[in-house]
């Protein structure tokens, strides 16, 4: 009979990824730091808001565009308040936004050091001979998921691709490349616990030093 023993993993990255662009002061291209602050324009009845970002060399800003000429009332009021109050967890938001921060830039550098904070979802009945591991992952961490799987494991990437082909580990939503590709919001990962070379469940839920950032108000 299986027992299962369900947990969360919720992966945030330490720091945000950071713009390479031509600092008119360095003059050369620099890396641009998030200082998880907005300004914010407010003419009439509609509304401009950048994140501002710093020249990691000397502190030369850069405004990276969330709102344009927005008007004022067709903002929800969460994002407004946390537009005017600096909320870190909307700055991190637009910060790991890479499909618009590429539009500025042909260079964004992810950072690959995060932090796991482990949940136990299911009641510890028994000894479990399964475990489900639940992503949330609401920034795009820039790490794969079999890395993260063996860091977090205590097991090398190899060991963690032949868990898989010998069908003791699988994931969802199903995709064949799912090891070796980004780690996703939403997935699930089933590991048959006979099949690891320890018998300690306790990894699964081991917590990962490193704090966790507050998921954003959505518009």
């Amino acid at each position: 009979m299986q027992s299962l023993l369900q947990v969360q993993w919720r992966v945030t990255p330490l720091k945000t990824p950071r713009p390479w662009l031509h600092c008119p002061r360095c003059d050369a291209r620099t890396p641009f730091v998030s200082s998880d602050k907005f300004r914010v324009n407010a003419q009439k009845k509609c509304l401009d808001a950048w994140l501002v970002y710093r020249c990691a060399h000397c502190e030369q800003s850069w405004n990276f565009p969330v709102l344009e000429r927005c008007p004022v009332n067709g903002i929800e009021p969460a994002i407004l308040h946390a537009l005017t109050e600096n909320d870190a967890a909307l700055a991190w938001r637009h910060a790991f936004d890479l499909t618009r921060l590429g539009r500025h830039s042909s260079q964004i550098e992810s950072f690959a050091e995060l932090s796991v904070e482990k949940q136990l979802l299911s009641p510890r009945d028994g000894v479990a001979t399964h475990a489900e591991i639940a992503i949330a992952a609401p920034y795009d961490c820039g790490v794969r998921l079999d890395k993260l799987l063996a860091s977090e494991l205590g097991l090398s990437r190899s060991a963690i691709e032949r868990l898989a082909d010998g069908k003791a580990l699988s994931v969802l939503p199903a995709n064949r490349r799912a090891l070796k590709q980004m780690v996703r919001d939403g997935q699930r990962i089933t590991i048959d616990v006979r099949a690891l070379p320890f018998a300690d469940p306790s990894l699964f839920t081991r917590v990962s030093a490193g704090p966790a950032i507050p998921e954003a108000p959505r518009p």
